[in-house]
This record gives structure tokens, sequence and C-alpha cells, in this order.
């Protein structure tokens, strides 16, 4: 949650010295007015144990945030004497108060026991946790003042990727596309390439003459980017991706080289079919279709997906024919192996979204890895591990790996883009 971590040990102190005054509380909503906030012991009791929990919805982490900063509460430094003197101060008070009570037929009935006495035993439960568990972390410094900070993975997010690309000239000039204006970005001859948006334009104009050289768009780690080829194919391209494309198709053929993952819709033509040469390792030849390649350096398979028309796949001296659904799985040793596609989730990315069927983690961290520009490693075996479920790709990674970590199976550590993925 986002309470300061620096005012929680007061949070604790103000809650047990308010106990027992069974009154309103005065916050300051968003809007810095005061808000009137009624809550009964009971409820507020409730609260303080949903927040214990991680549990609070976002309304009620506001309200506790609010009071927090309605206290003027401010950063918070204690030696460890202090903390032993306050346990003992608040471990007498409680006994003290628990004296005053009335046992019921002879045995401590919680029950019977006032707001006062609740209040103070839940306070001091909750600075007990709040000194001892795991939660939060302690860091000496020379002056020997002890600080308390939450964990790394709770203080701070990571953004996701956006559209980000670099483009190489045929005459190897470099130009960062993130921060570049819309514009024509190069000339040659009778092609332009424009920079449209998020997107690159590769146009042609009248009679162009034949022209093997070679431009190449990558997209970083984080990145994503779409370009539109001069015959009006349209690419779009993943993170950790690459494609190299003439400035002119010419010839009998229209041919691009591909590394990585990237989604086609190819402009018909059948006097020029469309080929895309994945990484020198295999072929894919179209007349004008809509299709998937994913073919990531070190992934060791490449996967075809046919969304509609048809492909012939080419490798070594076969062919393999695919029709709309079907996916073609090639691991580079034996025959390429045809099945059916699950197209909502081989198209995913491109929908910016992340879309697990009982997926491995290893593969899972892959492609948050590139998506969010973080480095991995793991610590157990996680050949085991496996999750189902859906997550937006415009969304920061935090609270992806919090709802990985709720399955009980795995813990995230986080050390700026390093992210270690430990084995339950």
């Amino acid at each position: 949650m986002e309470i300061k971590n620096s005012g929680i040990l007061h949070f604790f102190l103000l809650f047990y010295v308010c106990a027992g005054q069974n009154r309103c509380l005065y916050i300051k909503g968003p809007n810095l007015n005061p808000i009137r906030q009624v809550m009964t012991e009971d409820q507020y009791l409730s609260l303080c144990e949903k927040y214990l929990r991680g549990a609070c919805t976002p309304q009620e982490e506001a309200i506790l945030l609010a009071y927090q900063e309605a206290q003027g509460l401010s950063d918070l430094s204690m030696t460890l004497a202090d903390e032993e003197r306050l346990g003992k101060l608040l471990q007498a008070r409680i006994q003290d108060s628990i004296r005053k009570q009335s046992p019921a037929k002879g045995f401590l009935s919680i029950r019977r026991l006032n707001w006062q006495v609740a209040a103070a035993l839940v306070a001091s439960l909750l600075l007990v946790i709040y000194l001892g568990t795991d939660l939060f972390k302690r860091q000496k410094f020379e002056t020997g003042t002890v600080l308390v900070k939450k964990k790394e993975i709770g203080n701070r997010d990571i953004s996701p990727g956006s559209a980000n690309a670099v483009l190489t000239l045929s005459n190897g000039e470099s130009i960062k596309l993130d921060g570049s204006t819309n514009g024509i970005i190069s000339r040659h001859g009778n092609t332009a390439i424009s920079k449209s948006g998020n997107g690159l334009v590769v146009s042609a104009n009248g009679m162009n003459q034949e022209n093997d050289a070679l431009n190449k768009i990558s997209i970083p780690r984080g990145g994503k980017y779409d370009i539109t080829l001069p015959d009006g194919t349209r690419v779009w391209l993943n993170s950790s991706s690459s494609l190299s494309f003439p400035t002119v198709f010419s010839g009998g053929e229209r041919k691009v080289i591909l590394t990585g993952e990237a989604y086609f819709e190819v402009a018909k033509n059948k006097k020029m079919p469309f080929k895309v040469d994945v990484a020198g390792k295999q072929e894919v030849e179209v007349l004008g279709t809509h299709f998937n390649i994913t073919a990531f350096t070190g992934d060791g398979d490449i996967m075809t997906t046919l969304l509609e028309g048809a492909v012939k796949i080419n490798y070594k001296k076969s062919a393999t024919l695919l029709k709309p659904g079907q996916m073609a799985i090639n691991n580079l040793q034996n025959n390429i192996k045809v099945m059916p596609a699950d197209l909502e989730e081989v198209m995913a990315w491109k929908n910016d979204m992340f879309i697990f069927n009982n997926e491995n983690i290893g593969s899972i961290m892959k492609k948050i890895s590139r998506w969010y520009d973080v480095d991995v490693e793991y610590k157990g075996d996680m050949s085991d591990i496996n999750f189902d479920g859906n997550y937006s790709r415009a969304k920061g990674l935090k609270s992806l790996l919090k709802n990985i970590e709720l399955t009980d199976k795995v813990s995230f550590v986080i050390k700026e883009r390093r992210i270690t993925v430990i084995a339950k």
C-alpha cells in the first residue's frame, strides 16, 4: 500500500493513544478539505487488520494516508534503545489497563474488555509486527541510528515499454525514433522514409531503380514500433526485434529479414510474392495474408501463426503449407510441427496484453524482461511452475508480480532493474 513507511510507527502510536476515545476521525481528502469520517471501534479495528493483511481497498488506503498526513507525521528514525523503552512502556500500560477490568467468571474474555484495552492490544500487536517481521528491513548506518524501510519491491514501480526504435539507413546513419518529430526522415531517389505518430512509412513515387541496399529498424527492450513498407505491407514489431528492408521492392519478389517477433499484414501482389527471411533459418512465402512470426534469439523454436490467407514455410528442402488458425513450430532440428493455434494468446502482445495459459515462469519472465527492460535471475527449480492469467501491458510491473506472488509458488526481489525469481 502507499502509506509512507516513515510514519507507520507514528500511526500505531497515535492509534494506541487515541484508543478508548470513541470519536470520529477527521482527515483530509484529495482536495485538502476536512472530511468527517465516522467509524465505530469495530470498523476501525477491522480497517487496521485489513491494512496489516494488505487487503485495504484504494479508498481505505487513502483514508489511512490522509489521516497520517493530517497528523503532520514526518520521517522517523529510532535507535534500538528507543524501541526497547517504547516496548516496555506499551507493555506496562496494557497490563495496567487489563488489571482494571472485571474478569468474566474467572477468565479473561476479550468480548468483555472495553475499547481501550482491545485497541491497546491491537496497537501493540501492530507494533510488534512492524518491528519484528520481514515486512520491513533495517539498515544500520555509522551513527548507530536504525531506519525502517519497506522492501524495495513495494517502493517503486517499473514502467511498461513504449514506442521506441532505431532506424539504421543503408548509408550507416542511425536515427532514434522515440524523440524524432513527424515528417520525412530520409530521401533516396523517388522514395522517402517518414515518421508518422508511432510508425514509419516508406513511400515510393514514380519509377524506381533497383536497389539492393537495406535499411534496418531495430526495437530495443522496452520498445515497440510499426512500419508501412513501400508496397503497402504493414509490419508491427515487438520488443527485441528487428526488420531489414529495401527502400524499393524490385525484381520478382518482395523480401525482408526478421529477427524477434512481428505481425505482418501483407499487401496482395500475385506477380511479386512476399518473403520473410527469418534470421537465415527459415523462409515464409506469401502473396497476401496476415500472420505472426516469433523467432527470438535464444528461444530455439520458430513459430509461425496464420490468421488469414495462406503461407508456405520453406525449411531446408521441405515446404509446409498453413491454413488460417494453424501454427507451425520449427525446432530447427526435426520436421516442422503443425497444430491449432490460440490466436488470442499469439496476438496478445500486439493488442498490449499478456495472456498466460499454463505458461512456465521462465517463458513469462522472458516476456517481462523484454517489455519492461529488466534483467532476470532465478533461485530454485522453475521447471514445474506454471501460471494462467491476463494482464495489460500498459500497466506497471509491480502489480503483475504481486498477482503472480499470490499463487504462493514464487516470490520476487527487485533491485533497480534486476528481478530475482525465488521458487517456494
